[in-house]
């Protein structure tokens, strides 16, 4: 069984149903905060990938704690068909690949910004220019990075601007 291609038709269905329900986004920013929260609590990916330790109300209220917020019904629908056809152990790569696809569907694309201290308003500038030459909708993670006495360090889709000193 080849896990990547399950999970990839899984996370198609998935991009389809919410561009049909008009859920897209709201589905896209849980799914990151998840991804995000999965990577932060190991404990929490086994709990939600695991078929046999807890039910499916337990996950539910997982999800809604590492949200924040209540899930979304098409995510709440989308967890309910992975368990119900056993596949919660690629829940994970599930919604890695449906961040990818509507990323990719949406013409998102993201990038980091690492400098030496929090800049005054370079991350909005590059976004904004690169924004105008792709068309793309550009989000930049920001780190600040001690090391680094001055300049920045860009990348963006393969692309990596490095003007740092």
């Amino acid at each position: 069984m080849n896990i990547g291609i399950i999970a990839s038709r899984y996370a198609r269905a998935l991009l389809k149903y919410v561009q049909e329900d008009r859920t897209g986004s709201e589905v896209y920013s849980q799914s990151c905060i998840l991804v995000a929260q999965m990577n932060e609590i190991p404990q929490l990916r086994q709990y939600l990938e695991d078929a046999s330790d807890i039910t499916f109300d337990q996950k539910i209220s997982l999800l809604a704690a590492s949200l924040g917020e209540a899930p979304s019904s098409a995510l709440v629908k989308f967890l309910k068909l992975v368990t119900e056809n056993r596949r919660e152990s690629l829940f994970f790569r599930m919604l890695m690949s449906f961040i990818e696809q509507y990323r990719t569907e949406n013409n998102i694309k993201v990038g980091s910004l690492v400098t030496a201290v929090p800049d005054g308003g370079l991350r909005e500038r590059l976004e904004k220019t690169f924004h105008d030459r792709t068309g793309a909708e550009v989000h930049l993670e920001e780190k600040v990075d001690p090391e680094i006495i001055g300049g920045f360090a860009f990348e963006l889709d393969g692309y990596r601007l490095d003007a740092t000193v």
